[in-house]
């Protein structure tokens, strides 16, 4: 199958910090390298056993998935590119995803999605005040964190701005020894034993306030990639 240009490809691929991969309107994965699979599966895959089919076939989530292919076919109609930043494996990542069509080709239009996992910081902060609109995933992949609650993954975010237990309890309108006994929470669940060891995994995570409402899923099953909501 003929696809986006193959140098392009090659180049983007040797970076070893970069995911690359390229799909069509109906979510058919085309190309992949080896540092993408490991961004989006939590088990060693090769290359050979996802290629060509959905992320649906794929075992992601229906909700995870419907909302990629409906960006790529929004992509589509209107050629513009994007920025999607999402939580995957309880670490932040942005997916560069351009469209391409390729005319007299069987998949005549396809997304090169480029990956890269950068936390929360100056260089995530440029990438929002870019001209390339950044669009939030609204499923989520927490890893580690999917044991913590709704108000824990609150407090976490908090630590990880630099705030401080004060700073949390004014603006969750709740007492110093609240949040105090839930970042102790926090800390056995996530088997962290201070302050500067959580704000590196909330910082990881790019983790905000907002990122509590979303959907979550729970870790792999033992079957196949299958994840639960």
């Amino acid at each position: 199958m003929k696809l986006v240009n193959s140098e392009i490809l090659k180049v983007l691929s040797s970076d070893p910090l970069t995911g690359v991969s390229v799909l069509d309107r109906d979510g058919l994965l085309l190309y992949v390298n080896k540092k993408s699979l490991r961004f989006y599966f939590s088990e060693p895959q090769r290359s050979e056993d996802v290629l060509g089919k959905t992320l649906h076939e794929l075992g992601f989530p229906k909700q995870w998935a419907d909302e990629r292919i409906e960006l790529y076919r929004r992509m589509e109609q209107t050629g513009q590119a994007c920025v999607m930043r999402t939580i995957w494996q309880g670490r932040q990542q942005f997916g560069w995803m351009r469209p391409f069509t390729n005319p007299g080709s069987e998949q005549d239009f396809q997304v090169l999605v480029v990956t890269r996992r950068i936390g929360a910081g100056e260089e995530a902060d440029l990438l929002f005040d870019s001209e390339v609109p950044v669009i939030e995933s609204e499923v989520m992949g927490l890893g580690d964190l999917c044991v913590l609650t709704r108000r824990e993954l609150e407090v976490l975010a908090m630590i990880g701005q630099g705030l401080t237990a004060k700073e949390i309890a004014a603006l969750l309108h709740r007492s110093v020894k609240t949040v105090e006994n839930h970042r102790i929470s926090i800390g056995a669940k996530l088997h962290k034993t201070n302050k500067v060891e959580l704000a590196i995994m909330a910082r990881d995570a790019g983790l905000t306030v907002d990122d509590s409402m979303r959907v979550r899923m729970c870790k792999p099953s033992s079957e196949g990639c299958s994840w639960v909501l």
